[in-house]
C-alpha cells in the first residue's frame, strides 16, 4: 500500500481566516497528521483552529464579489446561490461593480425583507452600490438569526436565503508567546477531513501566524 504525504504551508495568517488548502475544500478523505502553528510576532497572540463543513464551490467564505445580470444577484459568479455563513465572522459583499447600480443589497429574517425584518445590527453599508469601494459588511454573532435571506431593496427575486451556523473548532483562542509554537497533532492523533470539508486557521494579531499541516492524500 503506497500513501501519498503532503505538506501545506500558510504564512502571515490574521484576523481574516485563511484555509489549507488554500481556497478549496479537501476533495476526497484525507488523514491530518500534523498541524503546527507558530506565531511570528514580537508579541503574544491567541490562534484559533477550526473545520467548516459546507461544500462551496465559488469563492472565498469572508469575502464576496457581487454583480448583477438578468435581474439576479450573482454571487462571485453564481446566480443568486444559496449561502452558508459562520457565526462570529465578518463578511464583506464587494458592490462596486457597475451592474449594482440601483440595486441596494440588504439583509433581512423574512425573503424580501418583508414585514421590515431589515437587520440592521452588525451592518454596515458603505459608499454607493455601482461605485468604487461600494460595500456592504455583516458580522455576525451569537445571536444571529440562524437563517436569513439578501436581497434587493429595490426590486424583488434578486436574492436568496443564508444558512447562519457554527463552526468546529479544534482549538479556540489558544495563546502562542512571541517566537513560540503550538503543535495540534504531532503524528500519534488523527485528524480525518472528508470531502467538502475545509480547514482554517485565524490569529487575533495581523500577519502574525504560520502554520504548516501534513497529510496523507490518498491511499492506493
Amino acid at each position: 500500500m503506497a500513501q501519498d504525504f503532503e505538506r501545506n504551508f500558510i504564512t502571515g495568517v490574521g484576523t481574516t481566516p485563511q484555509d489549507i488548502p488554500n481556497g478549496s475544500n479537501f476533495s476526497s478523505d484525507n488523514t491530518i497528521v500534523g498541524i503546527n502553528m507558530a506565531n511570528t510576532s514580537a508579541n503574544a497572540i491567541t490562534a484559533s483552529a477550526f473545520m467548516t463543513s459546507s461544500i462551496l464551490s465559488y469563492g472565498d467564505d469572508f469575502a464576496f464579489t457581487v454583480t448583477v445580470s438578468g435581474g439576479n444577484f450573482i454571487i462571485d459568479g453564481q446566480t443568486k446561490p444559496a449561502l452558508t455563513l459562520y457565526k462570529g465572522f465578518t463578511y464583506t459583499f464587494d458592490v462596486s461593480d457597475n451592474t449594482n447600480n440601483g440595486h441596494v443589497l440588504r439583509f433581512a429574517t423574512e425573503a424580501e425583507g418583508a414585514n421590515s425584518s431589515i437587520v440592521t445590527d452588525g451592518v454596515t453599508a458603505t459608499g454607493t452600490p455601482g461605485q468604487a469601494n461600494a460595500k456592504v459588511v455583516i458580522t455576525t454573532s451569537s445571536t444571529t438569526a440562524s437563517t436569513l435571506y439578501y436581497y434587493c431593496t429595490q426590486h424583488t427575486g434578486m436574492g436568496n436565503s443564508i444558512t447562519v451556523t457554527n463552526v468546529h473548532y479544534i482549538i479556540r483562542n489558544a495563546p502562542i508567546p512571541s517566537g513560540s509554537a503550538l503543535q495540534l497533532l504531532d503524528g500519534g492523533a488523527k485528524l480525518v477531513a472528508q470531502n467538502g470539508d475545509r480547514l482554517f486557521f485565524q490569529s487575533n494579531t495581523t500577519t502574525s501566524l504560520d502554520v504548516w499541516v501534513s497529510r496523507v492524500d490518498a491511499i492506493s
